[in-house]
């Protein structure tokens, strides 16, 4: 019965968009192996430590499986570092179908229409989350207790990840990959170019304001690069105005206990008033509405004094021979948010979700649940983590002084490519560990400088994405594809100044009449079975 509703659902699919990813797995009556005590090393928080039978894992079990590839040249298979190591671990064999992900959600497509689908399904959590509400995956919250410590911990146990991950039903169909940090794009500036000119790191926005002003003056540029044609963060500085104002998450912002279009509040109006003063003055990349690759652009030739960027990139820019040789000085350092008021609390709306958009899941067909779940659970206990995030201590990693270190080899190879090419960080349901983002960085500042948002709680609560259900949803996404398009184009405009502020009420006024209002409607439906989550 559910393979002819997914059917449909999945022609449908191909009909909008072409788009889609992924499989299942399997049943019976699981233990889950005991966890060991976290790693301090390791970076992870303290594990679940409950006492739990080991899993009899005497019998091989054969598992179909769909995950998404991370290079086109080294597509995973039996052989993968990671799959081989965990196939033997859990006594199971693999029979892989992969793409690169690039691919993977028009190989979903393919999968549903031909009503095969596999015992395990990696990818995309949003698709699974929706295939699994329609029928074609486990519900696996009816299943995950005591014996599987880590699921139950890091998933049913915490009501944030739940809140992301549940399907509109309110079932969990799917086990996501966990983040190792926050932190996303920060506020960067040049340290050097302030103590060569004698300022205080700004705080409040009339801050910014004159020190921006100054370093256009000094340096004869533009000084503060945004990044609106790849990352669409570009209005981050609405942050002192407590609004989030990115379209990644078409412009919704919590306000005062409601899901608000944040386009239509007064302080969207203040906040765009000040950027057009800005950019108008040259205090703004007077192209970052266009520019690729801006960072790399502006950094590599010495164009910027601020930016907003992903924090750890940025400063490893400190060590770049080719920014060193135009200005040995150069220093970027992330300093915190801006505020509208000395002593204000300063925050961000930039960072990483709980969950990363990824996950597994088990199909409603699979013959072995139990031993698919086992199989979960250690991804997600220490000794799994270490797998998904390293590798093979003594081949990929080693520790030097208790902390968990890539091999010469991989750093040879160049540890992304590594990295990618042998299954870590593979898009399943794993954890994610801070020691991994702190082997990535260029140098201890830059690692530094990379969890500083995190260990001083520089975040405001995140702005959710929420899940409607069927009917809903469909209207909603009715209203929203003209909204969303036409916001980001007006406010632009107001961005710039080619409109003036004086036209921002009727702008207000014509997303009325374009049924926000509706959509808000439906945003705050959804927002109250998110929040049911944490009561």
């Amino acid at each position: 019965m559910f393979k002819k509703k997914l059917l449909s659902l999945a022609l449908a699919l191909t009909m909008v968009a072409g788009l889609c990813a992924c499989g299942s797995t399997d049943s019976s009556a699981p233990t889950a192996e005991k966890t060991e005590e976290v790693s301090e090393a390791a970076g992870a928080e303290e594990t679940a430590d409950a006492e739990v039978a080991e899993p009899d894992l005497s019998e091989n079990v054969e598992f179909s499986i769909f995950i998404p590839s991370r290079k086109a040249d080294a597509l995973y298979d039996e052989n993968t570092l990671t799959l081989k190591a965990l196939s033997e671990k859990m006594n199971v064999t693999f029979d892989i179908d992969t793409v690169i992900n690039s691919e993977a959600k028009a190989k979903l497509s393919s999968i549903i229409s031909s009503g095969d689908i596999p015992d395990i399904c990696a990818g995309n959590m949003s698709i699974l989350k929706q295939f699994g509400r329609d029928g074609a995956f486990v519900a696996l919250d009816e299943l995950i207790d005591d014996k599987y410590p880590n699921l139950k911990k890091y998933v049913l146990d915490d009501p944030e990840v739940m809140a992301q991950c549940a399907s509109s039903d309110g079932h969990l169909y799917v086990i996501p990959m966990l983040t190792a940090m926050r932190t996303a794009m920060g506020y960067m500036i040049r340290q050097d170019w302030l103590d060569e000119l004698g300022l205080e790191r700004p705080e409040t926005i009339d801050d910014w304001y004159n020190v921006l002003t100054e370093f256009k003056k000094a340096k004869g540029v533009a000084p503060l690069f945004l990044d609106r044609a790849w990352e669409l963060y570009y209005n981050n500085f609405s942050d002192a105005w407590g609004v989030e104002l990115n379209p990644n998450n078409s412009f919704w912002t919590v306000k005062d206990g409601k899901m608000v279009f944040a386009p239509m509040t007064d302080e969207a109006k203040a906040y765009l008033t000040e950027m057009q003063k800005w950019y108008k003055e040259g205090l703004i990349d007077p192209e970052f509405i266009t520019r690729e690759d801006t960072c790399n652009y502006h950094v590599l030739n010495d164009l910027a004094g601020a930016g907003c960027y992903w924090t750890g990139y940025l400063a490893g820019f400190n060590e770049n021979e080719e920014v060193k040789a135009n200005d040995p000085n150069t220093n970027w350092q992330v300093i915190n948010p801006p505020v509208l008021k000395k002593g204000d609390a300063p925050k961000t709306f930039s960072q990483q979700a709980k969950t990363v958009g990824h996950s597994w899941a088990i199909s409603a067909d699979c013959e072995n649940i139990d031993r698919a779940l086992q199989m979960f659970e250690y991804v997600y206990s220490d000794e799994g983590s270490m797998l998904f995030n390293f590798g093979e201590e003594g081949y990929s990693y080693e520790y030097v002084d208790g902390v968990p270190k890539y091999t010469q080899m991989v750093y040879d190879f160049g540890s992304t490519a590594w990295v990618q090419s042998n299954g870590l960080q593979a898009l399943i349901g794993m954890r994610q560990l801070p020691d991994y983002e702190k082997a990535q960085c260029a140098s201890d500042d830059a690692c530094k400088q990379l969890f500083y948002y995190d260990e001083n709680d520089l975040f405001y609560p995140l702005n959710p994405t929420l899940t409607l259900d069927e009917d809903s949803q469909d209207e909603y996404d009715a209203i929203m594809g003209a909204v969303a398009t036409y916001a980001e184009e007006e406010m632009l405009k107001f961005f710039t100044g080619a409109k003036s502020m004086d036209e921002y009420d009727q702008f207000v006024e014509t997303l009325k009449s374009m049924n926000i209002e509706r959509a808000t409607e439906l945003q705050n439906e959804a927002y109250e079975k998110y929040a049911a989550n944490f009561k």
